[in-house]
């Protein structure tokens, strides 16, 4: 799984997760932001391939906040 740190609506770095299930992919790209990109990224976005896994922070209000910039567009 990948984990992309978020900035302005954009990827800003990336993390690969060796995590054997999407609770523990969580909790390790939590202890990454915690430790280290939390001051520089607004959030993160974990991503299994195509299979969207996880959003932190969740943006219940509706807002996007992580605009996916990945992939051509058609």
């Amino acid at each position: 799984m990948r984990c992309y740190f978020m900035r302005d609506g954009h990827i800003g770095a990336v993390e690969v997760l060796a995590a054997g299930n999407d609770d523990q992919a969580i909790a390790a790209a939590k202890a990454l932001f915690d430790g280290q990109y939390a001051k520089s990224f607004e959030g993160f976005e974990i991503w299994d391939r195509s299979r969207f896994v996880h959003r932190y922070p969740s943006n219940d209000n509706g807002k996007t906040g992580g605009g996916r910039k990945r992939g051509k567009s058609s």
